[in-house]
């Protein structure tokens, strides 16, 4: 591929590319990210389906096994264009696969940084603050004919966490990279798929000495005929023939939990339900949470004395109900829709512990990074 395209491509990028429950025009200095699902020769798949059906359809089963299901065939060739600003590969064939074009610069890694940094210097010692860059598709599966075009995920990620002084990182990409030959993110979304969500809250809580529920006590639910915002915001009529399956997890635990939504100054709230299954299947991601713009509290059954606040983009949503076996309470906030003092919040609630978990694209655009910084001063 031409490498003057890619770089005319990546100012259409921005426009397209985002965080949120849809694709926004928030342009950072610097970032946009990618994802893409090339083959990788070698691995197996299960066989496709002589037929593809965007019709509604919603399957329980219990998970049995952690052998997954790959979205890799080793395909003799990979190809990729350049769509709508994004990055599409393999188009006409099960593995065709959308991407948001990522880029990384030192400055904007440092800025980020010093704002972690300076919010785990405000909250204090008794708190600890962790850092986790999550990764998009494009970090997994860019092909290797371009992969020298764009930032390397995995050293950035690296880089923004050398740069921590207080804050700790927590590097999530090699954990996704051994398991990437199962269904870790959307191919016609920006999002990930649960299951990646699932590997890297592991590696949080095994990184913070905390129990984790075995992938095995998850009831495991599927929506078949996903087709997400690569297609229905951006266009990308490519992703068409070949929508995702949506796949989801709810904990054991969760008959055991309370899930208290609060509005954006934790407000008196109400009760309700972690998972809103009612929604149609292209609307799949926010399954979990339902909304980015409220404040979620979480009361689960774990009795550890152990509270964390998560501070995301939506990215983020995947991780909570993985981490419902691992802390005592878990509050869920988007520095989007955050209109009270951060660090006043983290001590009004306890907070032992406090995890930014930003997407590839916020972790990398300053206008994403600077809501952080502004949340402190409120």
């Amino acid at each position: 591929m031409n490498k003057k395209l890619i770089t005319a491509a990546a100012l259409m990028c921005v426009l397209c590319c985002g965080c949120g429950n849809s694709i926004g025009s928030d342009s950072g200095a610097t970032t946009v990210t990618a994802e893409q699902g090339s083959a990788q020769s070698g691995e197996t798949t299960e066989p496709a389906p002589e037929e593809t059906t965007t019709e509604e359809t919603t399957t329980t089963t219990t998970v049995e096994t952690t052998t997954l299901v790959s979205t890799s065939l080793g395909l003799e060739e990979e190809t990729c264009e350049i769509i709508n600003g994004c990055l599409v590969s393999d188009i006409g064939t099960p593995l065709v696969r959308a991407m948001e074009q990522f880029y990384y610069s030192d400055d904007v890694g440092e800025y980020f940084a010093e704002t972690v940094d300076s919010f785990a210097t405000a909250v204090g010692t008794d708190v600890n603050t962790w850092l986790m860059c999550i990764p998009s598709s494009q970090a997994l599966y860019t092909p290797e004919d371009v992969r020298g075009d764009y930032s390397d995920q995995a050293e950035s990620a690296k880089d923004q966490y050398d740069k921590l002084k207080v804050a700790k990182g927590v590097y999530v990409n090699d954990a996704l990279e051994a398991h990437k030959a199962e269904y870790l993110y959307s191919r016609t979304d920006y999002h990930w798929q649960p299951l990646a969500a699932f590997y890297s809250a592991q590696v949080f809580a095994e990184q913070l000495g905390l129990d984790f529920a075995d992938y095995t006590t998850y009831e495991k639910i599927d929506r078949e005929g996903y087709l997400g915002a690569f297609y229905s915001v951006t266009g990308i009529d490519a992703l068409a023939e070949y929508p995702d399956t949506f796949t989801y997890y709810k904990p054991a635990n969760l008959d055991n939990c309370t899930f208290t939504y609060h509005d954006t100054y934790f407000n008196e709230g109400y009760e309700g339900s972690l998972f809103f299954e009612d929604l149609d299947i292209g609307s799949s991601y926010t399954i979990f949470v339902g909304s980015d713009s409220l404040i979620l509290e979480v009361d689960t059954d774990v009795d550890n004395d152990r509270t964390l606040v998560i501070f995301k983009d939506s990215y983020g949503n995947a991780l909570l109900p993985f981490l419902t076996s691992s802390f005592e309470k878990i509050y869920l906030c988007d520095p989007r829709f955050f209109d009270i003092n951060s660090v006043d919040f983290c001590k009004q609630v306890g907070a032992t512990d406090v995890l930014f978990a930003q997407g590839a694209s916020s972790s990398t655009t300053y206008s994403k990074i600077e809501l952080i910084e502004q949340s402190m001063n409120k």
